[in-house]
């Protein structure tokens, strides 16, 4: 076996799969490309465009002459119209003197997110301060509980000799993903040898395609791993988002996040990440033209309420209409659909106006039905103080009983007299251990979650039964959102194939023949999390609405500027085309 490499490389910030450099594409002044003065104000509908794919596509399009129309399902008194912005990007302040922010969905941003930093940047007015995960240098304790046995510790090394199996795991962990090269395909992207990026990474995709995740830890080609150990490690988790929940994902999908997450540190915006959202809706850019605009103003201050049916035209020019809730139907240049493509199945209906004909091609909708969607709930409780310093409760708990993962958040002096300042998440969990409690109401998730939590940190159960009287509790469980109906796609084996389908779906034919064969040239484009290489990284999101954004400008007859070729621009080029596997 290799040695395991000392150096440290930064986390991956391109996806590796499509390794186009999104950041660097809209940096500075530089836009997505122009509009022909014929095309200029075409009216474009982004559908699910509270998220930040949509958000992100919306702006780009306004920023190069279109029109975007902005439809959201998603409601709240507080949002422009009614409607919320933010998608995942889902933050609760309980009151205004608070400056505890309660986050729902996205939480945690690795430093390798380098479109959503600059988008952040650009914008103002957010502010970073590190996470605590398991084991993170910021972490005060990282408390292992597996078998009714816990463990005050900083890292992995601190845990007692009792644990040696523990030990073990990790080890042969860490030495296997560096015998894979990860650490060298990290490097290699990290300085833009694309070459050698698709090198290692198509000996990857053909190596594992067909893996779990499971398989990896078991196999004696992978981590080589007896069940103890497999189960201890699962439990104790790796990174920030691979847990025993994800036993049966993709060894793909487990790569995917681990180039995003190897070597980062990760962050969390101090005004909550519905901020972002705000930023792309109010913040003042300029058209082609050099006038003042925003999606706000150009939206006249409201979005659009939910889509339920999209009529497609075969011939691309025609367009598309779109009713809505309110009973309006209207015609656009082009629509893209961010939501989690599910819905297209049983709230949406895509209808072709061509008898016979359909708005998909075969192989699309086979992707489209074949994704798989994780169950994901987090409760939190918002505190006026942060009771747990001092405690073993002061950091992570990770544990094999029902809360699994607790986080505990200060976020400074509130901004008012009697605001709150701290949030615990009593539990985060994915998969079977959030169906455990999907039925339960939030009473009783707390009382779960608290007795489970007093009987690990016996220190800290009398002032954490208080104050979950006290506090204010927060819960969501994204299978059961009717918008949503699971927190995000995960792949498993054999997936590979349906996620290259639908990451291509914006390029049409626009390369000289369909990206996807069969695939109808129409001016519905799809993008989102479920079209996105390595899904629930807020990142990959918007880059995905960069790529329809792409899409909708070549279809109305732009192009990128001179020396910025766009996602499009380089599809045929060997070092960007997405690779296909033995299932083709």
């Amino acid at each position: 076996m290799t040695r395991m490499a000392d150096e440290p490389v930064p986390a991956c910030d391109l996806q590796v799969d499509f390794p186009f450099d999104y950041a660097a594409h809209l940096s500075g002044d530089r836009r997505i490309g122009c509009l022909p003065e014929a095309s200029r104000g075409a009216p474009i509908a982004v559908v699910g465009a509270a998220g930040g794919s949509g958000l992100a596509a919306a702006y780009e399009l306004m920023r190069a002459g279109c029109r975007p129309v902005l439809f959201e399902a998603e409601t709240s008194a507080e949002g422009p119209g009614g409607r919320r912005l933010g998608g995942r990007m889902y933050s609760r302040r309980i009151d205004d003197a608070d400056s505890a922010v309660a986050e729902l969905g996205c939480m945690r941003f690795p430093d390798s997110s380098k479109l959503l930093r600059q988008y952040a940047r650009n914008f103002g007015g957010l502010h970073w301060q590190a996470s605590r995960d398991n084991f993170a240098a910021v972490t005060p304790v990282t408390f292992l509980d597996m078998d009714g046995v816990g463990h005050e510790t900083r890292s992995l090394a601190d845990v007692g000799p009792e644990s040696e199996q523990l030990h073990q795991a990790h080890t042969r962990w860490l030495q296997a993903i560096d015998d894979l090269g990860l650490h060298q395909l990290l490097r290699e992207a990290a300085d833009r040898d694309l070459p050698a990026v698709r090198r290692r990474w198509r000996a990857l995709v053909d190596r594992f395609e067909q893996w779990t995740f499971y398989r990896f830890l078991r196999d004696e080609h992978g981590a080589g791993l007896n069940h103890a150990q497999a189960r201890l490690l699962g439990t104790a988790g790796i990174g920030p988002g691979m847990w025993d929940s994800f036993f049966d994902l993709s060894m793909l999908e487990v790569l995917r996040m681990l180039t995003v997450t190897q070597g980062a540190t990760h962050y969390f915006p101090l005004e909550g990440i519905s901020a972002l959202a705000d930023g792309f809706w109010t913040h003042p850019t300029t058209g082609p033209d050099g006038r003042p605009v925003s999606l706000q103003e150009s939206n006249a201050g409201v979005l659009r309420p939910e889509v339920t049916a999209l009529d497609i035209e075969e011939d691309a020019r025609r367009g598309v209409v779109v009713h809505s809730a309110d009973g309006r139907s209207e015609r656009f240049a082009a629509v893209i659909f961010t939501p989690q493509l599910h819905l297209l199945e049983t709230t949406v209906e895509v209808r072709s106006t061509t008898p016979g004909a359909s708005a998909f091609g075969p192989r699309m909708l086979r992707a489209i039905r074949r994704l798989n969607y994780w169950q994901s709930s987090k409760t939190l409780l918002v505190t006026r103080e942060p009771f747990w310093e001092g405690t073993s409760l002061d950091g992570v708990t990770i544990t094999d009983r029902l809360p699994r993962a607790t986080y505990t958040t200060d976020y400074g002096p509130p901004k008012g007299a009697g605001g709150r300042r701290g949030v615990i998440d009593l539990s985060y969990t994915w998969g079977q251990d959030a169906m455990k409690i999907s039925a339960s109401g939030i009473e009783e998730r707390v009382r779960l979650f608290v007795r489970e939590l007093a009987a690990i940190h016996p220190g800290a159960a009398e002032e954490l039964r208080r104050q979950a009287a006290d506090g204010v509790a927060l819960t969501v469980s994204w299978e059961n959102q009717p918008n949503f109906r699971g927190m995000c796609r995960l792949s498993r084996p054999g997936d590979h194939p349906y996620q290259r389908d639908l990451f291509s779906h914006f390029m049409k034919d626009f390369a000289g023949r369909p990206a996807v064969p069969g695939e109808p040239h129409n001016a519905l484009f799809l993008a989102g999390d479920d079209t996105a290489w390595s899904p629930g990284w807020l990142d990959h999101a918007l880059a995905s609405g960069i790529n329809a954004a792409w899409g909708v400008l070549k279809l109305l007859g732009g192009g990128s500027d001179p020396g910025n070729p766009g996602p499009g621009d380089l599809w045929n080029d060997p070092d960007y085309t997405p690779l296909p596997t033995s299932a083709d």
